[in-house]
Order: C-alpha cells, then structure tokens, then sequence
C-alpha cells in the first residue's frame, strides 16, 4: 500500500507548480521581447558582451545568496536563447570537437552554440576575418605554462577589425585515455604541445619511458587514439565520451589551479563596464628606455598591469612586439589619456580590446 503523501506537502508542491508556471510565462515574454530588440538591431551584431556581462551582475547582486556559478550557468543558457531567436551564434575554434577551447565557448555561449572546427589557431582568426563566424574562441595564456604563442602571432598578423570581445578562465583538469585498459598497455602519449606540458611530472613519474607526440589539438589526439590501442591522448572529459576512450587516469595536470584564459574574438568594441580589461600590441624603438617611456603613462594613470609578454617583430632581428593587459576601459578616463600619450613612445600601437571579464572568470573581480 503506497503511503499517503502529507497534506502540507502537496500544498508546497502545488505552490512550485504555479511559480514554475510563472516562470514558464516570464521567459515566453522574455524570448519576445529579445525578438523585438533583434528586429530593432537591423542586423547588428546579435552579440552584446557588455550587455550579458551586466545583466548577470545584476542578477547576481538580487540572488547574493545563490552560488554565482549556478546563477550564470542558468542566465548563459537564457542569453543563448534569446539569441537563438534573433539568429543562431556561430562561433570558431580549435577542433576537432571535444577540445578544452569548445568546452569554453559552451561554457561561456551556452551548451547548444553552434561550433565550427579549425585545424589551428590562425585558421580560426582567417575565417572570422572572412565572416564564417561571429566569434572565434582562442586560448591566451595558462596559468602553468604562460602565453599561448600561437594566438599572440595570430593576432599580429590578423587584421584591425578583429577585437577582443570577451575572457573567460576555465579550470583545466585533463585525462589520460586510451582504448587499452591499463597504463601498462600504452606506447605512446599524444596530445597539444601545451598540454603534454602542464602534466609533464605526471607523464614522467608514471609513464617514465613512452614517448610523448605533440598533436594539433587535444581533440585531435583523442580522435587519433581511438584509432589505435597502444596511443593514450591527453585530453578532456568530452574529448573521451565523443570517441569511446577508457579513462586511464583522471586529472593528470601537475598543478590542481590549472587554468588557462580564453579570448572570444570577434568585430566591434563592447561598451564599458564597471569590469574591463584592455589588451595592446606596440613596438618600441629599440634604445635605452624606450619600454619604459612608453608604460609610464599607464602607470601614472593608476592602470593596473596584469600581463606583459613579448615575440620577436618578424624580419626585425632582436627587436620586439609587445603584448599588455591591464585593467580598464580605453573609453574612459584616466585610460583614454594614458593611451594617447603612450602612442606618442611608440613605433607601432593597436589596441587589441576593451572587454568585460565573465563574472565567474577572474579574481581581480571577487
């Protein structure tokens, strides 16, 4: 005989019927109301960084006592909707599928972004330069192994409407998997260059004599390993459902606060927000002082550098680009001056972008 159920009980669950009723109602209205806002854009962008990075402020302030990542996990997937029926986001990135710069773009875009798949970091900045996408999802920096070179020379050499959009940081903790059962099993270990990097005290306390091969991708080394039983891939949770990988061994990196920065790269500049960050790419003439001349103006402009890194200037031998983030908006004051007056130090000068950080992605912000 079933137990009955408490009268009071069915009360509080007739109570949540109706406020999910509500709620159903709410987001009808709200998906409408986002219908009529793209009708209004006439075909401008369909992505506002700036808006969505205010909104879940917003939000987040009202639900203080609602674990942040929670609430932006629900607000991504209801911003994703609302873009969905203006138009589908199309956006690029390092494949194939399963690679830790598409689990950035669905955790920052929403789970069913549509997602387009390059071989390599340059190709992702030449199809969104040829408009195959909105936005094109490029990991920056690692908190283990520092700059991503690649996107620092792909932008470079990408073209002046390209702008930093938005960042995101996202936690890394990659696998070993293979086909094979046991490590005892595995001949070879393949994954991104980057990645054999960041668990390279792992590999070499457990996997002291196997060979380690660099890949294009961590994706594209799980897509190989199921190939082949002998090869383990490094590589991420998706990586191994999408193509039928044992897990091996779980979170190898050598660091638990493995994180890596991802740019979201795109046209136009997000209005300033109360949480910005702006990233420059200059030259300096190459003589004594020359560096510091040309950052004292941020300094005196109370800007707070959080990266600088520099490559080599293509046919220039021992001569530099320099890469800068710091925080703030070029817009405003006192980083509109501070701009002005370092261009006049420098031989070459681009700002890259002036982007709001995701609520989730950065300490300066906590």
């Amino acid at each position: 005989m079933m137990e009955k159920t408490p009268p009071e009980l069915d009360a509080l669950r007739g109570d949540i019927d109706r406020l999910d009723d509500q709620i159903a109602a709410l987001l009808r209205r709200r998906l409408e109301v986002a219908r009529r806002i793209g009708e209004a854009k006439k075909g401008a962008a369909i992505f506002d960084a700036a808006r969505e990075a205010s909104v879940r402020r917003r939000v987040q302030e009202i639900l203080s006592d609602v674990p942040s990542a929670s609430v932006h996990a629900l607000w991504r997937e209801i911003f994703a909707l609302c873009r969905d029926i203006q138009r589908p986001l199309r956006a690029l990135c390092l494949g194939p599928d399963g690679s830790f710069s598409s689990e950035a773009a669905r955790r920052a875009l929403g789970a069913e972004i549509s997602l387009a798949f390059c071989p390599d970091i340059s190709e992702v900045f030449r199809r969104v330069e040829r408009g195959d996408g909105d936005l094109g999802v490029v990991p920056i920096e690692n908190s283990v192994e520092g700059a991503v070179l690649a996107t620092l020379d792909a932008f470079a050499t990408s073209s002046k409407e390209l702008r930093i959009q938005q960042e995101l940081s996202l936690e890394v903790r990659p696998g070993l998997a293979s086909r094979s059962e046991s490590l005892e099993e595995v001949r070879e270990v393949l994954s991104h260059p980057q990645a054999l990097a960041q668990c390279r005290r792992w590999l070499r306390t457990h996997l002291p004599r196997v060979p380690l091969v660099a890949a294009e991708s961590t994706s594209a080394a799980a897509e190989r390993a199921a190939k082949t039983p002998e090869i383990a891939a490094i590589c991420s949770p998706r990586a191994m459902e999408l193509h039928g990988l044992n897990l091996l061994a779980d979170a190898i990196q050598d660091r638990p606060d493995n994180t890596t920065r991802f740019w979201f790269v795109g046209r136009g500049t997000p209005r300033a927000t109360a949480w910005d960050k702006t990233s420059l790419l200059f030259n300096v003439r190459h003589e004594p002082g020359a560096l510091f001349r040309a950052l004292e103006p941020l300094h005196r402009g109370g800007r707070n550098l959080t990266h600088i890194q520099s490559r080599p200037l293509p046919g220039n031998p021992f001569e530099y680009l320099f890469f800068v983030d710091f925080v703030g908006h070029e817009e405003e004051e006192p980083t509109a001056s501070a701009l002005a007056e370092m261009k006049k130090f420098c031989t070459f000068f681009r700002v890259l972008g002036s982007y709001p950080l995701l609520a989730e992605a950065s300490p300066l912000w906590r």
